[in-house]
């Protein structure tokens, strides 16, 4: 089968594939700001629930995020790197990375935030406790082996169904739940 061809991926660097963007807001195109999420993924930062002030016009030097980019945040070494669904400014303390066209929108989003590759992020990390950060530049020289676009597309399609079936599987249990609760409470009338 020929999309199995091409399964262990061609190795190459990280900086072969993505490239460091500081785009900034100078035209204020944008107003909402993004925060990275660990759970989420960029998020607006009002989703938060936390309440951090800053300047209108601060947002000039804010940089913007595009969708499929994605940002090496404050605690990458904790929770990976987050992936943008959407469009919008960020913190300047953001790095951000955008894919070329050698890489399917969102296949290393699921990667960034696995235990493998946070694990990876330690030869690159320094600092002390919640002083580490992660040198870009040597992450950027790393290796990875990257399969075929269409091998990229055929996996994001298996993760996308199993994603489906799990959020599936979620309200087939909530809903025993209910049932067997209902049961139970006409039990004893």
């Amino acid at each position: 089968d020929r999309l199995y061809e091409n399964i262990d991926g061609q190795p190459c660097l990280y900086g072969d594939l993505l490239t460091v963007v500081n785009e900034k807001n100078k035209m204020m195109e944008y107003s909402n700001i993004l925060s990275a999420s660990q759970e989420f993924g960029m998020i607006e930062r009002n989703d938060l629930n936390i309440d951090i002030k800053y300047e209108k016009n601060a947002i000039t030097g804010y940089k913007i995020v595009r969708e499929g980019d994605y940002i090496v945040h404050l605690r990458s070494f904790q929770g990976g790197m987050a992936f943008s669904q959407m469009v919008g400014v960020c913190s300047p303390a953001y790095i951000i990375l955008r894919p070329n066209d050698r890489l399917s929108y969102g296949y290393l989003a699921p990667y960034f935030t696995s235990t493998s590759f946070i694990n990876s992020l330690r030869l690159v990390t320094y600092g002390i406790r919640d002083g580490r950060s992660i040198n870009v530049d040597e992450w950027l020289n790393m290796k990875v082996c990257i399969p075929s676009l269409e091998v990229q597309r055929h996996i994001l399609s298996i993760i996308k169904s199993i994603e489906c079936k799990l959020l599936n599987e979620i309200k087939i249990a909530d809903n025993l739940l209910k049932q067997r609760s209902y049961l139970l409470s006409q039990m004893f009338i």
